[in-house]
């Protein structure tokens, strides 16, 4: 017991000269390249990134989480994306469909069945939006009966407002459906969403600076970001990272790997991950960091003072009113309107 205190102590007066010689110069003079870098790619800074749409206060994934998303002035709409037994790439972030629709009552003997056991219509008979009522203080009747989209939908209503946001869309489980890269790319190309000049919203870039990216790539698999290299190496690209993925490699091995590989812009890790000295080290190799998720104003506080380059956030009508950016409140329109009902 004596020596693991003795070690403990040790351990800590280690981080304190650590945090006062070493962090505490990072603490004190953050890193600021990261307008810079973003610039290069055209992508606004700092970014704010709707997961999931607004996905505090309304259904995740839906489209009146999107819809709530675009009019209050988010940058990018995040997306994940996977792919029915049919071969529609449809909008939804869990592996099955439990926590957020009622599959246990319209398929009960299929309910532990993953995502791509499904063809698209049987999707359609799902309720993805009841559960929240049941869960959230913004239970609103609207979202009874709100449906699992498919990418094509994504990408109308990012088109459907008077504010035309990016898309940041991961391959989800890439390793379970193989050439969904090929996949997602394709929908993009016929949408006509990689093409700048079909969508009048997006503004003229000023003389020397970069288009606005429309599209990001993001993943935790270095193999999917590998395959969206070779497929449209125009279009940025994130390596989200995990704790365990800091457990296998370090933050700079990480960055290594990036940069010798062309993998990736940008690391994506979690908000506790983004010290000041890891985002400095990524500006040092041009590269930007955008931490996940970002929901409380202590959080956005902090990471504004490290200079982070963007914001993932469930809330982004609060990371907007904390950058003042946040535009004169929408009157968001009838979801049956969106819809065309």
């Amino acid at each position: 017991m004596r020596t693991r205190l003795i070690i403990a102590v040790i351990f800590g007066i280690l981080f304190a000269l650590f945090m006062i010689f070493y962090g505490g110069y990072y603490l004190i003079n953050p890193d600021q390249r990261g307008k810079d870098i973003l610039a290069e790619f055209g992508i606004p800074h700092p970014a704010v990134i709707a997961h999931r749409g607004s996905s505090i206060e309304a259904p995740e994934s839906t489209r009146a989480a999107y819809v709530m998303a675009r009019d209050t002035g988010a940058d990018y709409l995040e997306a994940d994306v996977q792919r029915t037994s049919d071969g529609e790439l449809v909008i939804f972030h869990d592996a099955n469909l439990r926590r957020t629709t009622n599959i246990e009552e319209v398929f009960p003997n299929r309910a532990h069945l993953e995502i791509g056991n499904f063809t698209y219509e049987e999707l359609q008979e799902l309720d993805a939006g009841s559960w929240f009522n049941e869960v959230s203080r913004y239970a609103s009747p609207e979202y009874e009966g709100e449906k699992i989209i498919t990418l094509q939908e994504l990408i109308e209503i990012a088109k459907g407002g008077n504010h035309t946001p990016g898309l940041i869309l991961e391959s989800k489980h890439p390793e379970k459906y193989r050439g969904i890269e090929e996949d997602i790319v394709e929908v993009l190309r016929e949408e006509n969403w990689l093409d700048n000049d079909e969508i009048d919203d997006f503004p003229e870039p000023a003389e020397g600076e970069q288009e606005f990216a429309r599209t990001i790539f993001f993943s935790f698999s270095p193999q999917s970001l590998r395959n969206f290299r070779e497929l449209a190496p125009e279009v940025p690209r994130l390596l989200l990272i995990t704790d365990t993925m800091i457990g296998r490699r370090n933050w700079s091995s990480w960055l290594e790997m990036a940069e010798k590989e062309e993998l990736a812009q940008g690391l994506g890790p979690k908000g506790f991950m983004s010290w000041p000295w890891h985002v400095a080290a990524a500006h040092e190799r041009g590269m930007f960091v955008f931490p996940y998720t970002i929901n409380e104003l202590w959080q956005i506080k902090v990471l504004a003072r490290f200079h982070a380059s963007g914001y993932i956030t469930d809330r982004p009508d609060v990371v907007l009113s904390f950058l003042d950016r946040l535009p004169e409140l929408p009157d968001f329109p009838d979801l049956a309107e969106e819809t065309g009902e």
